[in-house]
């Protein structure tokens, strides 16, 4: 039975009782959640059980939240005194694999996730609809239960299975490369952008694309981080996957795949256009809008998400608008007014224009 200590902060009541529900699902899925709730009782001391949790326990799950991030930074109250024994033992010892996991309870991941675990994957349970898919991501981590996952290695000498279906060829090469540009401010990224991010990340992943962006926190950050989980498991390295054309003065958000750095000015939008087959457009607040048009100017489809409001939306009217214009990108306008759809709709919407393209596969 894997056991795994939980660290918080306790941001309100409601974020102790999420808290505590979790703790409840893995111990009834068969994993020793410690948690304080559970255990800690008037004149214990607190440090002592704090120390024994994290040194003794399988794993660590610190549930982020900008509270616990701000705490763990700062190294302030309970969370900060956990921080300073967690680095410590990432420092002077041997740490097993995946022992330390964030779990994204709600924020953006870098304003939640603690500095020294933000190049670290991560279990987004901020919506209550990946709540169990997250779960399912946990247990399956905490029982290291990742070979289950695995196709069986076939025996050299061993014949094949007669079948009638033509197999299909599994390749390194991405399907093809395509652009994700949007709102790259934290204080105008919403939980439905967020939402949106996530899912288009996890999508592109899954449909076998390689992803471009800009390193920014926001959109960027958010997309990379849910297409880097999915790619994780597969069978493909992130850095053959995942490029991010980073302004060399600046930081990455998300500092994973592979990094190209790139000059402040007309590099920053031309380079990854140039190494994209097609971009797609999540909100945006002027930034963005500049890329999609670079990116008409040198043919390269262009798939606002219409709903994502910003950039996205006037660069969806304006193509309505000038429809004759845009010919060459090859998309029926009845199957381009998808873009306009609520949610997930309208990232469906793009995928079935992205497998319409004709793709070079290679940056």
């Amino acid at each position: 039975m894997p056991t795994a200590f939980i660290s918080y902060s306790w941001d309100s009541e409601r974020h102790r009782d999420w808290v505590r529900r979790l703790a409840t699902d893995l111990r009834d899925r068969g994993v020793d959640a410690w948690l304080d709730q559970f255990e800690v009782q008037l004149g214990d001391d607190v440090t002592a059980w704090m120390e024994r949790g994290i040194s003794e326990a399988d794993h660590v799950l610190l549930i982020c939240s900008d509270g616990f991030a701000e705490k763990a930074n700062a190294r302030t109250s309970g969370v900060g005194y956990e921080q300073a024994i967690v680095t410590g033992e990432l420092l002077t010892s041997q740490v097993p694999r995946g022992r330390f996991v964030c779990v994204l309870r709600s924020g953006t991941p870098s304003m939640a996730i603690p500095k020294y675990m933000q190049s670290r994957l991560f279990v987004d349970l901020r919506a209550e609809d990946q709540y169990q898919r997250g779960l399912e991501q946990l247990i399956v981590h905490l029982f290291r239960k990742y070979d289950d996952l695995r196709p069986p290695l076939g025996g050299v000498l061993r014949e094949p299975r007669p079948t009638t279906e033509t197999p299909r060829a599994v390749s390194a090469q991405p399907r093809g490369w395509v652009l994700v540009a949007g709102t790259g401010r934290r204080s105008e990224f919403s939980p439905p952008l967020a939402e949106t991010s996530t899912y288009l990340g996890s999508r592109l992943a899954a449909e076998g694309y390689g992803l471009i962006t800009g390193g920014w926190p926001g959109v960027d950050e958010t997309v990379a981080r849910a297409f880097a989980s999915t790619v994780s498991l597969g069978r493909f390295a992130l850095e053959d996957r995942l490029i991010q054309a980073v302004v060399a003065s600046e930081e990455p958000a998300f500092p994973a795949g592979q990094l190209v750095f790139v000059r402040r000015g007309e590099e920053e939008w031309s380079e990854p256009i140039r190494r994209a087959d097609a971009v797609v457009l999540v909100g945006g607040l002027g930034g963005t809008l500049t890329t999609g048009k670079m990116a008409w100017q040198l043919r390269k489809p262009v798939l606002p998400l219409a709903d994502s409001g910003g950039d996205a939306k006037k660069a969806y009217l304006h193509t309505l608008k000038e429809w004759n214009s845009f010919q060459w990108m090859g998309f029926e306008q009845a199957h381009y007014r998808r873009l306009a759809r609520a949610g997930r709709e309208c990232v469906d919407a793009a995928l079935e224009l992205l497998a319409t393209c004709e793709f070079s596969g290679s940056p």
